[in-house]
Parts: C-alpha cells; sequence; structure tokens
C-alpha cells in the first residue's frame, strides 16, 4: 500500500453506532461529511486529489455505505459521529460539509467549533419547508421499490432541478448509485425542515471559514449560502464556474484548487502536523 492509498477505519458514535471512515492521504486533516445521497466513495477522486496535502477523511454517514445505523434519527445522533471521527483526525482537521451534510456539521459547531469550516451548498430551509407535503409521495416511491421514481421526485421537489437537469442527470452513470439512496432520504428531510431558519444561531462561529457554491446550481442553494455568508464573522465565498452542486464529482480539480487555496491561509494548531493514520 503506497502513503496516499486509501485506508479503512470505524469509530463509534455516542450510541454505539459504528461509522465507517475511508483515510486518503498524508497531511493536514480533512473530514468529509457528505449529502443525502451520496458516500465517501462519492469523495474518493477528490481525496485523490488532495491526497499529497491532506489526509481527507470521508464518511459513510449513518445508514449507508460500510456504516451503521440506529432506528431513532436525529441531526444530534450525526452530529455525534461528527464529533468522534473528528476525535480520530485531530483538533487541526477542516470539516467539510456538502448539502444535507453542512447541516450535521453546523449542529456540532454549535457545541464544538472545529478548527475550520468548508460549507457546499447548505439546504438551510429558509423559504419555509424544503421537504413539506413532498415527503409523502416519495416514502410512497420508496415503499413500492420505485427508487428511480423516488429519486425524480426528490430532485425535482426537494432540490428543485429543472427537468432538463433531471434528465440530463438520468443519462448519467450516477442516476442509478443515487436511486440506490433514496430509502434515508425521507427522514434526512424531516430533519432538515425541523432545521429551522435561524441563522443568527451561527454568529458566534467566528472561525475561518469557506462557503463554497457552483455557478450552475439551483438558485435557492446559492442564496442561502449567500445569506450565511454575511451572518458568518469570518466567511469567505467562492463560485465554481460551470459546476453545479456535485463538483467533487464533475469538477473535482477546481474544487481541489479552492481548498487548498482555503486552507493555505489558515493557521496549524500542531506544528509539526503530525502524520494522520
Amino acid at each position: 500500500m503506497t502513503a496516499h492509498a486509501p485506508r479503512q477505519a470505524h469509530v463509534t458514535s455516542t450510541d454505539g453506532t459504528k461509522i465507517a471512515v475511508t483515510i486518503t492521504g498524508q497531511g493536514r486533516p480533512l473530514v468529509v461529511s457528505p449529502g443525502a445521497l451520496n458516500a465517501a466513495q462519492d469523495w474518493q477522486v477528490l481525496a485523490d486529489l488532495l491526497a499529497p496535502r491532506f489526509a481527507t477523511y470521508a464518511i459513510d454517514r449513518r445508514g449507508r455505505g460500510a456504516s451503521g445505523d440506529n432506528g431513532e434519527h436525529t441531526i444530534q445522533r450525526e452530529a455525534d459521529d461528527i464529533a468522534a471521527v473528528l476525535g480520530l483526525a485531530g483538533p487541526d482537521a477542516i470539516l467539510l460539509g456538502h448539502s444535507y451534510g453542512v447541516l450535521v456539521t453546523l449542529a456540532h459547531a454549535l457545541h464544538q467549533p472545529p478548527a475550520a469550516f468548508i460549507l457546499y451548498e447548505p439546504p438551510i430551509p429558509l423559504g419555509g419547508p424544503v421537504g413539506g407535503d413532498a415527503i409523502a409521495p416519495f416514502e410512497e416511491a420508496v415503499q413500492a421499490g420505485d427508487l428511480d421514481r423516488a429519486l425524480t421526485l426528490g430532485l425535482r421537489n426537494f432540490l428543485r432541478f429543472p427537468e432538463e437537469a433531471i434528465e440530463e442527470f438520468r443519462q448519467t452513470p450516477f442516476w442509478a448509485i443515487r436511486a440506490s439512496m433514496t430509502p434515508t432520504w425521507a427522514r434526512e428531510m424531516r430533519a432538515m425542515d425541523r432545521f429551522g431558519d435561524d441563522l443568527a444561531r451561527f454568529a458566534a462561529l467566528g472561525i475561518p471559514t469557506l462557503l463554497v457554491i457552483g455557478e450552475l446550481s439551483p438558485r435557492w442553494l446559492t442564496d442561502v449560502s449567500r445569506r450565511l455568508h454575511q451572518a458568518l464573522p469570518d466567511a469567505r465565498l467562492v463560485e465554481i464556474p460551470g459546476e453545479a452542486h456535485d463538483a467533487f464529482l464533475t469538477g473535482p480539480h477546481a474544487l481541489a484548487d479552492a481548498i487548498a487555496a482555503f486552507a493555505g491561509g489558515l493557521p496549524c494548531l500542531l506544528k509539526p502536523l503530525r502524520e494522520q493514520g
């Protein structure tokens, strides 16, 4: 195994759930909390690009990949999972959240702020419930085993993708993978709707923060990021040209450059950085 090759690890969360982590590379730790329809494997290309400078800890959030699950789901339980992984990665870790995964990282940070934040398009329900009445037909599709229809409904009603974007996505190899992850999406949508729209609670998070948005992302998602940018005291915002909500898959080099540029200006808590393993 080379120094940068991915390796598997597990941590145990507060409620006893085993959480799987894929660790790639060496250098400053970067802990990744994926979105609702993603797992650690979706971040591997980006982790490989970052491997010479970062040790990426990509999490399989509970209920997916190699992680366990618990019947009672809350954002706080997932925040406890983040805390367990950060305990493995060390105090110098940068915490990156994508989409729903940002809500988990924000919930964690309210109790224990990380060294630095990278937040990629959090779906904070500033305009009212994101799931709302659309959750019921989505769940019906999942219970009927029609995961293709469930994904279509979720993209249309939860993320508000235009129909042409959904059809383009349907032609990609990622469609079947995303469809297979839809069974846990409804519970996350409920948690998202309960998250609330109060951005003032994050004003005390004075940690260095990078907000990432895609030029082609749904407008409501980029608007949320812009408003969160105004609420956070030490935040900067970068827009990735020609990319949308999944630049770690479709434009990993551009996202890697943005991460490296941000991290390059951060202080280190540990000098020198201990080797992560």
